[in-house]
């Protein structure tokens, strides 16, 4: 089963948050008529560029034209050699071997008749747990919306969150205490997120204070990126689990063999694919560590992905983080994934188990340019302009 031709589709879509956001559709047609669909998700991250996607699909054509697209170690070779590990959390590379691998196991699944999952090696479990993201609050006054966000999450199924902190504690500290007060017993938390904010001395800190406030199961990011070392300290002063982004097999290895985590957080969009992330898996399980499946927050086929993935995994001892279905006005899928109470079922129709509407995604195809302007802000805390602190400023 050759391959046969490569095209990417940029597409922007909203949020309900109010930004849109970026992300580059896969399709991989190969044989007669075989055809699989993957995403490169969530381009609207710091480093502020974006690809020159005329050339990229050159190039990848160039790369993968010709060759056996079931050889899935022979492509994942190749496209590490060509498109490798950048070392920082939102490579482009990693989201250029996510795009291509997750077409791939779809176009296998769909020739093969099966869903992805078995391409993995089987399912061992048909669902798995995820949280809906409260975004980072730089002002008190965004602490009533947020809390209104739960509220209706809440009445949609969702029981479980994950809170960026760490730009405004006073504002963590009301959300916290007043989360408590009215959800308890309702709605958890799954994790208090820093983000790699800041340094792990304020973030022992804080923790010391939300403990006071709130229950929560882990602590993830608590100290600068790639401060292993100060990961190992926080992780020695907390009494939650902590977990962090792992960029890359070598560093998950350093992050295991330093003692800087209890979980590691795994990711198709930051490793390259599913190929990758059973590998991650694979290391955890070694260290008798524990698994997280994270998030940039993915369209519906970088979700369904996911799904699969936590289908297959061997060890996933906390809940996910793919809730970017949730988070998204538009999609170009006819049948979307589909939740249950705070749960990402997993489809069983082969491939991904989604069909792509491709006349949709004719009118949904657009530049992909840069919407954030130059609002660091909210880059980071995927928040948009209209937020009560971005007008303060």
């Amino acid at each position: 089963m050759k391959i046969k031709h490569v095209q990417l589709f940029p597409i922007a879509t909203p949020r309900q948050t109010g930004i849109a956001n970026q992300h580059v559709l896969v399709k991989i047609e190969a044989g007669d008529s075989y055809v699989g669909w993957g995403e490169m998700s969530d381009l609207s991250h710091v480093p502020m560029y974006q690809f020159d996607l005329p050339e990229l699909e050159r190039m990848l054509n160039q790369l993968l034209g010709g060759k056996d697209a079931r050889n899935l170690a022979k492509i994942e070779d190749d496209l590490i050699r060509f498109y490798p590990d950048e070392g920082h959390m939102y490579s482009r590379s990693g989201l250029v071997r996510q795009g291509v691998d997750l077409a791939l196991h779809d176009l296998i699944g769909r020739a093969e008749g099966v869903p992805v999952y078995d391409l993995l090696g089987g399912k061992l479990r048909d669902r798995m747990r995820v949280c809906y993201p409260i975004f980072r609050m730089r002002s008190v006054d965004e602490v009533a919306p947020n809390l209104q966000r739960v509220a209706d999450k809440l009445t949609q199924g969702f029981d479980l969150i994950r809170v960026y902190v760490g730009a405004n504690l006073a504002a963590d500290e009301l959300f916290l205490g007043q989360f408590t007060d009215r959800f308890k017993g309702q709605v958890e938390i799954k994790s208090l997120d820093f983000s790699n904010l800041l340094d792990w001395r304020r973030s022992a800190m804080a923790l010391e204070r939300f403990d006071e406030l709130c229950d929560y199961m882990l602590v993830e990011s608590g100290a600068p990126r790639n401060d292993i070392e100060g990961l190992a300290q926080l992780r020695r002063r907390t009494r939650r689990p902590s977990s962090e982004h792992v960029l890359h097999l070598h560093h998950g290895w350093q992050l295991l063999s330093a003692g800087a985590v209890d979980i590691l957080n795994v990711s198709p969009y930051l490793l390259g694919g599913l190929r990758a992330c059973e590998r991650m898996i694979a290391l955890a399980e070694a260290a008798r560590a524990s698994v997280l499946i994270g998030t940039t927050q993915e369209l519906n086929l970088g979700t369904a992905a996911v799904a699969h993935l936590a289908a297959a995994a061997r060890v996933l001892d906390y809940p996910g983080d793919s809730t970017g279905p949730h988070l998204y006005t538009d999609d170009a899928v006819k049948n979307p994934v589909r939740y249950e109470k705070s749960h990402l079922l997993v489809p069983e129709a082969p491939g991904l188990g989604l069909e792509v509407d491709e006349e949709k995604l004719k009118t949904m195809t657009a530049e992909a340019k840069w919407t954030f302007g130059v609002d660091l802000a909210g880059v980071l805390d995927r928040t948009a302009a209209t937020r009560p602190s971005a007008q303060q400023g």
